[in-house]
């Protein structure tokens, strides 16, 4: 079940997102992501509009936006490649009529997963690097 998170919920949220990002960003030092874990916490997950995949009281995964923009998708290692992520992307993909998100180039599992969403490589001339790791900008709709 899919539904909008709490600040009751932005523990386990960014406990989730420290576990994933250890596994999908093994080029990111582990230090900044225990960093970036209480930021998160802290500071972007009660500003942005968050929603989580539930069961039976379970967080399998979450999807954070800011406007038109994916902040962040991350599922549980053992709940991944079962839907969860694609069923949380095209909730959101309801409620906007464009999305965008950047994707580490080094995250090739992203990418081939955002393609297979119909997300596209588009220029984002607008907006510096955000960190020592380049990204892609990724477009939906094309």
């Amino acid at each position: 079940m899919i539904r909008h998170a709490t600040n009751t919920d932005f523990h386990e949220l960014a406990e989730l997102y420290q576990d994933a990002s250890l596994i999908a960003h093994p080029f990111i030092d582990p230090d900044y992501i225990a960093r970036d874990m209480r930021h998160l916490r802290e500071h972007r997950l009660p500003l942005e509009q968050a929603f989580l995949w539930e069961r039976q009281g379970d967080i399998a995964g979450y999807i954070a936006l800011e406007g038109k923009r994916i902040n962040g998708l991350f599922i549980k290692v053992e709940h991944q490649r079962k839907g969860i992520g694609r069923a949380l992307v095209e909730h959101v993909k309801q409620l906007h009529d464009e999305l965008r998100v950047k994707v580490f180039q080094e995250n090739y599992q992203a990418q081939r997963f955002y393609f297979a969403m119909g997300f596209e490589i588009v220029p984002e001339a607008d907006a510096p690097e955000d960190g020592p790791h380049a990204q892609y900008c990724m477009r939906w709709p094309v």
